[in-house]
């Protein structure tokens, strides 16, 4: 028998059962050095309330066996424009902290958007995923709200699914008011959360 079919046989049917056969991966690397399309935070959350919305994304990957995967980056694009994808990256507390598993996108005018991929890490693996094709991934922003769109969880099998939790959503709202505390948005944000509890 050939050793190297049977070999690419073993290592086809190992990576199928680490990472599922869900058809959204769109690279799995092991210590890669980033993506080519930068997916990094706001430096700044100015955005006008009275004009504009925010939206708050959160993701988490239990595909692998030991290590789970938090959040690094979202892409989204209005349904009107959606050849214009809006890119962003994980906050960090500071400069040298980790990431924090929420990706806030600002100055967003009014409308329709859909989550189009999301970028999982942990300190050997990152993954770039498509969303699938449904409204369940379309988010209403409005101006002067905050808009918390729920934790997507990506599971073995390659299953992908959004759940809510209102103390995940102000915890996760605390992340950003701490990163941008000298934000127009603040104050609007922690009256969201009250309205929570």
């Amino acid at each position: 028998m050939n050793r190297n079919w049977l070999y690419g046989v073993l290592l086809a049917a190992t990576t199928a059962l680490l990472y599922g056969c869900g058809g959204v991966t769109e690279h799995l690397e092991k210590n890669f050095e980033e993506a080519s399309v930068p997916y990094k935070p706001p430096e700044q959350l100015n955005g006008s309330p009275q004009d504009t919305g925010i939206l708050l994304v959160d993701a988490l990957s239990t595909k692998m066996l030991s290590n789970k995967m938090g959040l690094t980056g979202v892409a989204i694009a209005n349904l009107k424009e959606p050849e214009k994808p809006i890119v962003f990256g994980s906050i960090r507390s500071g400069f040298l902290s980790p990431e924090t598993g929420v990706v806030v996108i600002p100055n967003l005018q009014p409308g329709t958007y859909k989550i189009i991929k999301i970028k999982t890490a942990n300190v050997n693996y990152w993954e770039l995923l498509h969303m699938p094709n449904t409204k369940d991934f379309e988010v209403e922003i409005y101006a002067g709200k905050p808009t918390y769109f729920g934790q997507i969880q990506v599971k073995r099998g390659g299953s992908i699914s959004i759940q809510y939790d209102k103390t995940r959503e102000a915890e996760s709202w605390g992340k950003v008011v701490d990163k941008y505390s000298d934000s127009p948005w603040v104050t609007v944000i922690n009256t969201h959360v009250k309205e929570l509890k």
